[in-house]
């Protein structure tokens, strides 16, 4: 009898402490419920897609426990105003700024393109997701248009709007094994510079920032800069094009002097190009001019010879003859002349 009153005063003083430490722990719970400090935090009235706008109609305020508030949550609606969901929002989710995005990448802005490249030639594949910032480079090996073999940053910053045509980002095992495609987003200025780095070079990416390197017109203005380097390139060609033209011009003009010299005629001088040729008669010669409006002719060679020197034609000789003074015959006139006679008829003797 003894023992079982022990044990039922013990468990009597068990069950006492019990309810005491009971009644304890509500009222410390009741006490924290009502003292506790709450903060109030923008949350989904509805399901955010990826892509969509926030706008005040999708969000609302909410009071939630200090403790509970997600870090980077906030109450400020400047802050969600035009913004873009990076990720999908569940209703009720709080809303923060990290999730979310300056533009919609998840469908085609105006001015801009999608281009496509293989991800087997991009060895970060497997770690750029859609929304991601890159950049794009690409190698080049000596050519007409190339000075020499290099690697040439195409493009900063650009977009990364989708993988195999998925825009939205995946995580874990939710993304593909087997990436065939990236599709990346660029300014419309901005696909010269593309059509040009694909076709002459091979393209590569690399993890860029997402500083703005935009242009006033949109570009990118590492594209701008690409295409200008192209085109100094090309200007470049161009003259020393114009300058070996020039040169072997040259090199035909002094061949055709040292034949003139070798048949001891002057050396012809460099021609303008404006000017034109003109042949003259001068003493029994053809010479040949290089008239330039404004300027002196420039004798460019001879033809002919001179008749100075010449031996005469018989005709020439006749014509001489003929051109003689009548006083070079007066030997056959008067007595001494074989052919006189005297008055009295007597043969002279």
């Amino acid at each position: 009898m003894r023992n079982k009153s022990l044990y039922l005063i013990v468990a009597c003083v068990c069950g006492t402490v019990a309810a005491i430490m009971a009644s304890q722990w509500l009222k410390a719970q009741a006490n924290s419920q009502g003292t506790g400090t709450t903060a109030e935090v923008f949350v989904a009235t509805v399901a955010i897609d990826i892509g969509e706008e926030i706008t005040p109609e999708k969000i609302q305020l909410e009071q939630w426990p200090a403790d509970k508030i997600p870090q980077g949550s906030t109450n400020d609606l400047t802050v969600l105003e035009g913004k873009y969901a990076r990720q999908p929002f569940y209703v009720g989710e709080a809303i923060m700024p990290v999730k979310l995005m300056d533009e919609n990448w998840s469908t085609v802005p105006r001015n801009y393109r999608v281009v496509a490249m293989k991800a087997a030639d991009v060895s970060i594949a497997n770690l750029v997701q859609p929304g991601d910032r890159v950049d794009v480079m690409a190698y080049f090996n000596r050519s007409e248009l190339i000075p020499r073999s290099m690697t040439k940053t195409v493009l900063k910053g650009i977009r990364v709007y989708a993988l195999d045509g998925d825009t939205e980002r995946r995580i874990g095992d939710e993304r593909p094994k087997q990436l065939r495609n990236i599709q990346l987003l660029i300014h419309e200025n901005d696909a010269e510079a593309w059509t040009y780095a694909n076709e002459l070079g091979k393209i590569r990416l690399s993890l860029g920032s997402d500083a703005d390197y935009s242009s006033e017109d949109g570009s990118n203005e590492a594209g701008q800069a690409f295409l200008a380097w192209l085109e100094d390139h090309r200007k470049q060609q161009e003259e020393e094009a114009r300058l070996a033209a020039e040169a072997e011009a040259q090199s035909k003009v002094r061949k055709v002097s040292r034949s003139n010299t070798t048949n001891n005629q002057p050396a012809t001088e460099e021609r303008d190009e404006n000017g034109f040729s003109m042949l003259k008669m001068v003493e029994g010669r053809m010479v040949e001019y290089w008239i330039v409006p404004g300027k002196p002719p420039v004798e460019i060679g001879q033809t002919g010879e001179s008749t100075s020197g010449q031996t005469a034609t018989p005709n020439e000789q006749t014509s001489a003859t003929d051109e003689q003074p009548i006083s070079s015959l007066n030997y056959l006139n008067g007595e001494d002349s074989p052919f006189f006679e005297p008055d009295n008829g007597e043969a002279a003797l």
